[in-house]
């Protein structure tokens, strides 16, 4: 999993699978995109062929917490998160697009699988 901010946004590009096995590095990245005040949050899936139900999770809970919150932005999800979306209704995690400026990927300073 690696991360980039650029303008007050964090790109998190994440690989692999996501599951409940999984799922912690996830919430890593976005706790630490809380923890710099970052007010934008996009999240690559392009590199995701699965993802179950705990992801969902994780993205409405840390992408949009209480008191605070920041835009989470999901970019090209798996057609099965695609599908949890649409039944679910939280659709509005949906974003078109990265944004088209060049970003450097750096590794985040935690291990875990994703």
């Amino acid at each position: 999993m690696l991360l980039n901010r650029c303008n007050g946004r964090a790109t998190i590009f994440v690989e692999g699978e996501i599951d409940l096995a999984t799922v912690s590095g996830v919430r890593a990245a976005l706790a630490m995109c809380h923890a710099y005040n970052v007010t934008g949050i996009d999240v690559d899936l392009s590199a995701v062929p699965f993802c179950d139900a705990s992801s969902l999770n994780v993205f409405l809970a840390l992408g949009h917490p209480e008191g605070a919150a920041p835009d989470v932005r999901l970019h090209q999800p798996p057609p099965i998160l695609l599908r949890l979306l649409r039944i679910t209704g939280t659709e509005f995690l949906l974003a078109d697009d990265l944004p088209a400026e060049p970003r450097s990927k750096v590794p985040l300073p935690f291990s875990g699988a994703a």
